[in-house]
């Protein structure tokens, strides 16, 4: 209990200063129950669809509003947005979040290829941007990464990371983390 309080807090703690996450999992919420999705980031807006505990999805912004703090969310695969209500984004209480910056994201402004945040400090996420990987010896060659302002990311999954133009989706997240890992 202690570690889910501190979790928690940590979390929450670094929304309000200024650090929203990328991503975050729908947390505290029992088995057989939803999160509700709201309009506006108040408990008394109307509810525009709710969440399944376990489900990951994107957090476009936090905002605190007087004690609570709420956070503009939206699915993360095209068909998880029925849970929404249609809608594509709605406001949820972040003491039901947990969030996270690893992950798939797309970039404000260029051709989504596939682009892996690996953490984000201080509004800026660091982004793997190439790769070369051997698959034969199953070993990372080189990558090329970047600091990229958070304003300019939008996390998706490896659905939604891939190009339009190609087809199929994103593998390349677990190459990057048994790397990291080394």
């Amino acid at each position: 209990m202690k570690k889910i309080l501190l979790s928690l807090l940590l979390s929450i703690s670094s929304l309000l200063s200024g650090n929203t996450a990328l991503f975050a999992t729908v947390k505290n919420v029992a088995e057989n129950d939803t999160l509700n999705v709201r309009s506006e980031a108040n408990h008394k807006s109307k509810k525009v669809g709710e969440i399944p505990p376990e489900w990951h999805i994107g957090v476009e912004k936090c905002k605190k509003v007087n004690t609570a703090t709420w956070c503009k969310v939206y699915p993360l695969i095209q068909i998880w947005a029925e849970a929404f209500g249609g809608k594509d984004m709605g406001w949820v209480n972040a003491k039901y979040l947990e969030f996270s910056n690893k992950g798939y994201v797309t970039i404000e402004g260029k051709t989504s290829d596939c682009y892996y945040a690996m953490q984000c400090k201080q509004n800026a996420c660091h982004v793997v941007m190439e790769m070369q990987y051997d698959y034969d010896k199953n070993d990372m060659l080189a990558w090329k990464t970047k600091w990229i302002e958070r304003s300019k990311l939008k996390g998706e999954s490896n659905f939604g990371a891939i190009d339009s133009s190609r087809d199929g989706y994103c593998t390349n997240a677990g190459m990057i983390e048994n790397y990291l890992k080394k």
